[in-house]
């Protein structure tokens, strides 16, 4: 039996946010799940590619805006074609720990 294991944990601090997501692996597949500030969630899996900058994380499913996620030291990255427009820091536990 193959366990959930945790990534990163984060929190979008943005005004009218307040989304928390996490990234995890489970039967060997990653996974991000959000989960909306409205108590709405999703769960989508991400084909993972390593860079120079972190760890690429791409929606499998696709993404109409051409946007993906950058994992870095300071958090998670959001991107779209001009780059880096927002970061989400991790959990101050998790930070912590």
């Amino acid at each position: 039996m193959d366990l959930r294991e945790t990534i990163g944990s984060f929190v979008d601090e943005r005004p009218e946010q307040g989304d928390s997501l996490t990234l995890y692996r489970e039967n060997g597949r990653v996974y991000l799940q959000t989960w909306f500030s409205d108590g709405c969630h999703s769960r989508d899996e991400m084909a993972v590619t390593q860079t120079e900058h972190g760890m690429r994380l791409d929606d499998k499913g696709g993404n109409f805006f051409g946007e993906f996620f950058v994992m870095t030291a300071a958090g998670l990255e959001f991107h779209n074609d001009a780059g880096c427009f927002y970061t989400a820091p991790f959990y101050r536990e998790q930070a912590e720990a």
